[in-house]
């Protein structure tokens, strides 16, 4: 069972903290959000998990999170057409600046999810109807959820403010050290690690595998090399994972959604948090069934990145490059003439029972084959070309279809550095990826500058404090830039 989400009518009251009143309103509060009585019972606790994955999910903000924010800055991935194009281009040409809504949008998402978690861990040790191990559990899960909100924040703007609790709120927080900021989020998915099960009964929930490898994907793109190996080697001995072995074609198709190479999901419902990729993605005129829509707002593959894929490729498979549209016109999507400018990723496979835009394909947020590049990179990182890391590369590109490469053909850290990078592009296409994968190497602002966005300057590689939380707080610091 895929959707995580219990329909419950108290998680408006959730959604809705009520703050206290002045005394001179004399305001009498209906409905009132009391967690000492609202969470003695498993129905309570999962309302307010459920709110808190919510707030936490990429599928609840896809396309400014995915796509706007991760991958139009990078160079596989552009936008052009409908409305949307005045925002894209911001972040397509690095002109963004510390009013942008979708900055917002997002630092106030993750802080939402994060309040909820706190309100969980603040009052749970108080229920007595549930046993000692579930609460545990419980309590592991939201400390899940805490620690993948900050890390998605670090990700977007660096250190920000760490808060841990509801009982004490502080109206203006500080900005922690590197140092702080590290100790919190790894010990966070660490204990969550220690206490979740490897399995859930409900699809998308946190698992031990999810902690271990969202911890070891941070330790990466903190160029802690030696725990990102030690972790990703941990996600591996669980032997729950593996790569996808069926048509790589339909591999993100609604019907082959839940399998063992997703090590952690973010679920999407028809008629809750939908996949809205594929609306942007169908080219002008494309075919279309009653039930789909087909927004005005492009998003692309640069038809270079598309080009360096080796013919051999059944990744190949995941794009359209050509098609005859509903006036009968053929169309060439590799012409740079042809009115659609540009080939499209069809990964997320349209889902035959979407709803207008709301398609039901989950959205992978770490799959085994990261896992595994994960590990390979850290290993080259401490020891330069070696075996091991040849050997995991080897069984993506197996998979793939393409040749194998063997350790006498890297010279060098960088030269297999660069290999890695080039085979996460090709496997990671359009799933927002790809700027961290930038940043991490140090190629972000060189690799835009080379497409032509002239005003990426060095500090670029983490975005602005939204302005109104800096307005707000005088204690909270800028990024450098800004």
């Amino acid at each position: 069972m895929k959707n995580i989400y219990i329909k419950l009518g108290a998680i408006a009251m959730i959604l809705l903290f009520s703050s206290s009143c002045k005394k001179f309103l004399k305001e009498e509060v209906y409905t009132q959000y009391d967690p000492q009585s609202f969470l003695q019972n498993e129905q309570g606790i999962n309302s307010v998990l459920n709110a808190a994955y919510s707030n936490m999910e990429v599928t609840s903000n896809m396309r400014e999170l995915m796509y706007t924010l991760n991958e139009f800055p990078g160079d596989i991935m552009w936008e052009w057409g409908g409305s949307f194009a005045n925002s894209a281009i911001l972040y397509m040409s690095f002109n963004w600046d510390p009013q942008q809504g979708f900055l917002r949008s997002a630092w106030t998402n993750f802080y939402v999810s994060i309040r909820n978690a706190n309100s969980l861990l603040d009052n749970i040790d108080n229920v007595t109807s549930i046993s000692a191990d579930k609460v545990k559990e419980f309590k592991a899960e939201a400390r899940f959820i805490r620690a993948e909100d900050y890390y998605s924040l670090w990700q977007l703007f660096g250190p920000v403010p760490l808060t841990t609790t509801t009982d004490s709120l502080s109206l203006q927080p500080s900005r922690p050290t590197d140092d702080e900021f590290n100790t919190f989020i790894t010990t966070e998915f660490q204990a969550a690690a220690a206490d979740l099960p490897t399995t859930q009964a409900l699809y998308g929930k946190a698992t031990k595998g999810a902690a271990l490898a969202l911890l070891a994907e941070y330790y990466l793109n903190s160029h802690q090399w030696q725990q990102a190996a030690d972790f990703n080697k941990q996600v591996m001995d669980l032997n729950l994972y593996s790569l996808y072995t069926g048509d790589i074609a339909n591999q993100f198709a609604v019907q082959n959604e839940q399998n063992s190479s997703v090590v952690f999901t973010s679920p999407a419902l028809t008629t809750l948090h939908g996949n809205l990729y594929m609306p942007h993605a169908f080219p002008p005129n494309y075919p279309i069934q009653s039930n789909w829509i087909n927004y005005g707002a492009q998003i692309c593959v640069y038809n270079n990145w598309v080009q360096t894929y080796n013919p051999s490729d059944k990744r190949l498979q995941w794009f359209l490059f050509n098609y005859t549209d509903v006036n009968g016109k053929y169309h060439n999507l590799l012409n740079p003439a042809d009115p659609g400018k540009a080939v499209r990723c069809f990964k997320y496979v349209p889902d035959p029972n979407a709803i207008s835009e709301s398609n039901g394909n989950d959205v992978p947020v770490i799959r085994y084959a990261e896992v595994l590049l994960n590990r390979s990179e850290a290993l080259n990182e401490l020891n330069g070309p070696n075996q091991e890391s040849i050997d995991l590369l080897n069984q993506i590109r197996e998979r793939a279809g393409v040749p194998q490469y063997s350790l006498s053909d890297f010279s060098s850290k960088e030269a297999l550095r660069d290999s890695l990078l080039q085979e996460r592009g090709w496997e990671f296409v359009a799933e927002g990826k790809r700027r961290m994968d930038l940043i991490r190497q140090g190629k972000l602002i060189s690799r835009a500058q080379a497409r032509g966005a002239t005003d990426a300057k060095d500090y670029m590689t983490r975005y602005p404090i939204p302005l109104n939380e800096i307005s707000a707080n005088p204690n909270l610091q800028q990024n450098p830039g800004y």
